[in-house]
């Protein structure tokens, strides 16, 4: 099965361009301020994760130009319950085109905590040699502890758009009656390329893990991965987070 992997790069010369509008962290491109979620366990701004466009083969949103935003609250890690999907405590969800702004969303006043803002440039095609009739086995623990141990091996760790979800818990906690896998979310960034003028927060790691040349701390997930979930509504999809650890 296809999935994608996102090349990254770090911002340099101030806002990220609309052209680079898919994004890792910082604050968000065009999201209108009204939009900003509210972490219902303590009242403040979540922080953004990620931003992706649609697109058919990636991320099919139903229509040209939607974007889904990706956040969680970071104010206190720990106390809000962050990885539990519908608790208030994160949000994913889909903005139409002609919501959009066009420049970077100003940081609402109780100063959210961001992560390091990396800009998507470009998406790497792979595959993990997984067919269609492996989706039950990801829908049920007791199926997914069965699959054998170089089928699992062949999920990757890192961010990423399509494919199956590697999880570190238990695949029963994925929300049922509709809802589908469509993105993973380390708490690692992985870029492909060495990036031309590397902060002090680009590592380069001697490893290559998965392919990558450097590598950075990305959203807190507490050491785990997070789930992203599409479900079709009544205007728009529907989105929705979990994370493990």
């Amino acid at each position: 099965m296809k999935y994608f992997v996102p090349e990254i790069v770090v911002p340099q010369n101030g806002p990220i361009a609309q052209p680079a509008r898919e994004r890792l962290g910082g604050l968000p491109f065009g999201l209108p301020a009204e939009e900003w979620p509210i972490c219902t366990d303590c009242g403040r701004s979540q922080s953004l994760l990620a931003q992706f466009n649609h697109h058919r083969t990636r991320l099919d949103l139903g229509r040209e130009g939607r974007v889904l935003f990706v956040f969680q609250c970071a104010h206190d890690p720990g106390l809000c319950s962050t990885w539990e999907a519908f608790s208030g405590a994160n949000a994913c969800f889909v903005i139409d085109p002609e919501a959009l702004g066009s420049q970077t969303t100003e940081r609402p006043k109780d100063r959210p905590p961001t992560d390091h803002a990396v800009s998507i440039v470009g998406w790497v095609e792979r595959e993990d040699g997984l067919d269609d009739e492996t989706v039950a086995a990801f829908q049920s623990d007791d199926a997914f502890c069965a699959l054998p141990d170089d089928v699992r091996r062949r999920l990757t760790w890192s961010t990423r758009l399509g494919g199956r979800p590697r999880w570190l818990q238990r695949a029963d906690e994925a929300p049922r009656d509709g809802w589908s896998f469509v993105a993973q979310l380390d708490g690692t960034y992985s870029f492909l390329t060495p990036p031309l003028h590397p902060p002090e927060w680009v590592k380069p790691d001697p490893e290559k893990g998965e392919g990558r040349t450097h590598w950075a701390d990305g959203p807190n997930f507490g050491g785990g991965l997070a789930y992203l979930f599409l479900k079709a509504g009544p205007t728009r999809p529907q989105g929705c987070m979990l994370s493990q650890r």
